[in-house]
């Protein structure tokens, strides 16, 4: 496998990986508004289920709002989202167990490691802004986290709206393939 052509295929068929970074940036900004409005618990419990939900989302939207082509020589660099599934899931139960999901600190340790997984998407689409939007996770978390106010809230609003603006960046650079006739 040519692992640049298989690059540009997943970077082709899942929109540079912007339809996820958009599900992403909602529910961050809902879960930011739920800290205020329904308070800590109810905003960690939004944000897992709502975490299990981006990768359908993200599919459906792929798929029949951007009708963007199906991957092809790209599909086994999809496993790296699959095999970095446990990197989210230890950052909810580190946030779970350690801290609870009352506490300040369990919304930027999951931040943290969202941020590590964001990291890895650069193997899977060779873009850098996946590593400048796993930098800003890990920033966003870690202050929050080490903060003497509680930063929760604010920093699920500045995560949504830092995804969103990524999002506009990722789709800004894919282009839709030309069809024939078209």
């Amino acid at each position: 496998m040519n692992k640049t052509a298989a690059q540009a295929d997943l970077r082709q068929a899942h929109i540079n990986g912007a339809p996820g970074v958009l599900v992403s940036g909602l529910i961050w900004l809902a879960t930011g508004l739920l800290w205020y409005l329904g308070g800590p618990r109810e905003a960690f419990i939004f944000l897992f289920f709502g975490g299990m939900a981006i990768a359908p989302l993200a599919a459906l939207l792929t798929r029949f709002g951007f009708k963007a082509p199906a991957a092809t020589i790209g599909k086994p660099l999809e496993k790296i989202a699959l095999v970095t599934v446990p990197i989210i899931l230890a950052g909810f139960f580190i946030a779970w167990r350690w801290f609870g999901m009352a506490s300040a600190q369990a919304i930027p340790i999951v931040a943290i490691a969202i941020g590590l997984r964001y990291l890895t998407f650069k193997a899977m689409f060779e873009t850098g802004a996946f590593l400048l939007l796993g930098a800003a996770f890990i920033l966003i978390g870690g202050a929050a986290f080490i903060s003497s106010i509680n930063l929760a809230g604010p920093a699920a609003l500045l995560l949504g709206l830092i995804e969103l603006a990524f999002f506009a960046a990722l789709y800004r650079t894919w282009r839709r393939p030309v069809e024939a006739g078209a």
